[in-house]
């Protein structure tokens, strides 16, 4: 994919292009204390029109070593702002960034503030009954975590209130992260489909993916395998719960941040993934794939990328 966008060369009256703009986020971020070049990265996936990109293409865009966007990728993903994006049969790391990026920044904030409140539990009980003073400035470290993280409930809470009030809909990366730290889930309550799958009843839209993302994440070599794999059900949307599953887990959102345009709901991907995953369906799937592979019925890449899924699916159920 080109690293350029369209429109590139557009200007505005006082000379500004998408150029001007990456750079000037990039000595904001570096005025305020944080990496020139997190801003610049940043800023460049905020204002392209491609949904993901390489590392390789970031670095070639902004005219920098790729070891430089390797490291700042790396405090972007962490701190919350960038997601890693899996596209099958590639190597290269790509990431994107949502549309609410700032309130991904919160829920990752959120979640620095609590291995901050842990670290300071945990360095208090090496502290001896003597050891008054740094015990002081432990609990002071503890206690200002909680009392910070309090209110990021207040924030996220107020900011999806802001969006709806001004006809937007509540950010899905915001949303997601603060009803998982109520429930405990991954995503927050997915409802009772009371129509078996529960998409048209709840607005979703019932149409299938665009065709070429839907053959590239489940190529029709490895769905004819996966059928097999998968138990009986009456549903005429297997394929596009699969494939939907599938996204999740490669792409790396929240339940909840599945697009509508797949055709089945979040409540409906999450329960065939907890299904499936306890008929123990991925590991059959890939073993039937390799088997596949070692007789030539099968391409080496589609074997890989199946691979792939596998281990996510098992991260994400142990996770």
């Amino acid at each position: 994919m080109p690293a350029d966008t369209s429109g590139a060369t557009t200007r505005t009256p006082e000379g500004w292009d998408r150029e001007t703009f990456v750079e000037e986020m990039g000595l904001l971020w570096e005025a305020a204390g944080s990496g020139r070049m997190d801003g610049r990265i940043i800023a460049y996936l905020l204002i392209t029109d491609i949904p993901y990109v390489s590392s390789g293409e970031l670095a070639r865009a902004l005219r920098v070593s790729p070891g430089s966007i390797s490291l700042a990728t790396r405090r972007l993903t962490e701190a919350g702002f960038l997601k890693r994006h899996a596209v099958p049969g590639e190597r290269s790391h790509y990431f994107r960034v949502d549309d609410d990026v700032w309130g991904s920044f919160l829920a990752g904030e959120r979640s620095f503030l609590d291995r901050e409140e842990r670290l300071a539990e945990q360095a208090l009980t090496l502290l001896g009954p003597e050891e008054e003073a740094p015990r002081r400035r432990l609990r002071n470290m503890r206690d200002y975590m909680r009392y910070i993280r309090g209110g990021h409930h207040k924030l996220l809470r107020g900011w999806r209130e802001y969006q709806e009030q001004h006809g937007q809909h509540p950010a899905p990366a915001a949303t997601a992260e603060d009803t998982s730290a109520r429930t405990g889930t991954d995503g927050g309550d997915y409802g009772d489909d009371r129509d078996g799958d529960g998409d048209e009843t709840r607005g979703f839209s019932t149409q299938s993916p665009n065709p070429a993302l839907a053959g590239r994440l489940v190529p029709d070599a490895l769905w004819a395998v996966a059928e097999g794999a998968l138990p009986p059900s009456p549903s005429k949307k297997e394929r596009q719960a699969f494939t939907a599953v599938v996204y999740v887990l490669t792409s790396g959102c929240g339940w909840q941040q599945l697009p509508a345009h797949f055709g089945v709901s979040p409540a409906t991907a999450h329960r065939r993934f907890t299904g499936w995953t306890k008929e123990d369906v991925w590991r059959r799937w890939h073993e039937a794939v390799e088997q596949e592979r070692a007789s030539g019925r099968c391409d080496a890449r589609d074997a890989a990328w199946c691979a792939l899924v596998t281990e996510a699916a098992t991260t994400r159920a142990t996770s």
